[in-house]
């Protein structure tokens, strides 16, 4: 792989970003500075959380990237937010986990096993694998996989019927979105924002289910994205008629529906057309 240092520099400024900010939590100002003019190619972890600080993919600054790790994982991440976990569950089958030279491709491929298997109601190898992202796999950066991963252990023990530890893990996973610096893409902030939110619903706390889905509508308005925008607006929706503010709920039903026709694919066209279905 050949790093484009000019191309990163350049995307840097154009982010209004000086050295020392795009380095911040990452690491240090000495490593933007090499990137930049000697084209040198820092670790992965590193590589990674700078691209998403940015809000980019590695391949923008990285030549022959293509086929690499980097777009394994996003295409199984593709396929969990379309719910296609069989798919994914292959794809995962194909990575060489022995083979997986750094913390954070661990750490990544630990947490997608887990939400493959949550989300197959392999509860106790769900738990195991998350633990193992929590205690084994932390990396030196504060990426957003540590909170997605919290989120993951509070709905493994929500399907385990187990809703006050669920709350905990809920709690502490705001708390760390929050309190700490994550590093994270436009679209895993989005998706934390919706899980939490799903979360908080479920558990029957639909005003801090509201709160937080308002955050990640907000954030893909700033950024112009429709990426699950129509499963915040769903969720929001279900909270507001949980509330009793039914008027408010057809409103916001009526933007997830014309939403859910915009994306080429909606994992939540049924459950929207559902949903208004019952206000009518």
């Amino acid at each position: 792989m050949k790093l484009r240092g000019d191309v990163l520099k350049k995307i840097r400024r154009k982010r209004g970003l000086s050295q020392t900010a795009l380095a911040e939590g990452i690491c240090t100002q000495a490593t933007i500075s090499l990137m930049e003019k000697q084209n040198r190619l820092p670790k992965m972890n590193i590589l990674t959380a700078i691209c998403e600080r940015l809000n980019i993919p590695t391949e923008r600054i990285v030549e022959n990237s293509g086929s690499g790790i980097n777009d394994q994982f996003n295409t199984i991440v593709n396929d969990l937010v379309a719910g296609k976990f069989e798919i994914a569950t292959e794809a995962l089958n194909k990575i060489p986990v022995k083979k997986l030279e750094s913390d954070f491709d661990k750490q990544r491929y630990y947490y997608l096993l887990g939400m493959v298997q949550v989300n197959s109601n392999k509860i106790d190898e769900a738990i195991f694998n998350f633990e193992l992202v929590l205690t084994q796999f932390a990396t030196t950066s504060a990426n957003i996989y540590l909170a997605m991963t919290t989120a993951g252990m509070a709905l493994a023990y929500y399907k385990r019927n187990d809703p006050e530890r669920a709350a905990r893990l809920t709690d502490r996973a705001v708390r760390l979105i929050d309190n700490k610096k994550l590093i994270g893409s436009l679209h895993q902030w989005a998706s934390i924002y919706c899980q939490l939110g799903e979360l908080y619903s479920n558990l029957g706390n639909y005003k801090d289910s509201k709160d937080i889905v308002e955050r990640g509508i907000e954030l893909c308005r700033e950024h112009d994205s429709l990426f699950i925008l129509d499963e915040l607006y769903l969720i929001r929706g279900k909270d507001e008629l949980a509330l009793g503010d039914d008027e408010q709920a057809k409103e916001t039903l009526e933007i997830a529906r014309s939403i859910s026709v915009a994306r080429r694919e909606s994992f939540v066209k049924d459950e929207i057309a559902a949903e208004l279905e019952k206000l009518n």
